[in-house]
């Protein structure tokens, strides 16, 4: 049997000696540098936009006041998402990036071939963009691939320790991203796991393509598989490229661009774009 050690209490750290006092030059410096970053936000006044880790200064944001944005926008908001630990006020302040998706949206429904995004959750970039776009007379399809249950333990790769902390928010939602498509009959939902799932469905020409899956594993395996169905003038979106720390997911797209020829654009709400020449 083996015995329990303890090792013997360590010894306190000796005190830190105290740090040396800031000359008094230094801190004139530094109250100037404060002064004069006061003066400068009185001079800007207050910004355009700030929000989703985005703050403007004299850019317009005047979708915000779209009525035909703010409807769709609250249609995706109010989708029981529960993204915000305070259930009473589901607003996560995404406006912009929610911009992004019904441009791209209003571009390619005017495109041959249907949509598909991959990451779902309860649907709050795809409602949005159904109603503001009147989907229901496009006449296309719209594929939306998701587990309904969270990010699988077995693709996260350990520099994505960020996955495992969203998977205790995620929960099971399939019945709740059903209900919200109802109105939808041309929404087809998809449970399982990317890229298994995939060939399921029969999906011929896509002209709108949403990677928003948190990982590199899955992303990486939608991009190959979809590239070549996208038709000219087709946008690609993947919502987590320009954010600091999914870094896998931004190298390996970068690194599929690059071998297509072509480049993708990095937006300021941190989504990227890519249009199929």
């Amino acid at each position: 049997m083996l015995r329990l050690l303890r090792r013997p209490p360590a010894k306190p750290p000796a005190a830190a000696p105290p740090p040396p006092a800031t000359p008094p030059d230094e801190w004139e410096r530094k109250f100037r540098e404060l002064e004069a970053r006061h003066v400068e936000e009185i001079r800007r006044g207050n910004p355009t936009y700030d929000s989703d880790d985005l703050r403007v200064w004299n850019k317009h944001a005047d979708f915000m006041q779209d009525e035909r944005f703010v409807a769709s926008y609250q249609a995706g908001i109010h989708s029981d998402h529960q993204l915000n630990p305070d259930p009473d006020h589901p607003d996560i302040h995404i406006e912009w990036r929610i911009h992004v998706c019904c441009w791209a949206a209003a571009h390619a429904r005017h495109l041959p071939g249907d949509f598909v995004e991959c990451g779902t959750n309860t649907g709050i970039m795809s409602l949005a963009i159904c109603r503001y776009i009147d989907f229901n007379s496009t006449g296309k399809r719209f594929f939306l691939f998701d587990t309904y249950e969270g990010i699988p333990a077995e693709q996260i790769l350990p520099e994505e320790g960020h996955a495992h902390q969203q998977n205790r928010i995620f929960r099971d939602c399939f019945d709740i991203a059903k209900r919200n498509f109802s109105p939808y009959p041309a929404a087809v939902l998809v449970r399982g796991k990317v890229p298994d799932t995939l060939p399921s469905q029969p999906i011929g020409q896509v002209c709108y393509l949403m990677l928003d899956m948190n990982i590199v594993t899955p992303e990486r395996a939608a991009l190959e598989y979809f590239w070549d169905r996208m038709v000219p003038g087709g946008v690609i979106l993947f919502d987590d490229y320009g954010w600091i720390g999914y870094d896998a997911q931004k190298r390996a797209h970068d690194d599929f661009a690059t071998r297509h020829g072509v480049e993708i654009l990095t937006l300021p709400t941190g989504q990227g774009m890519l249009l199929k020449a």
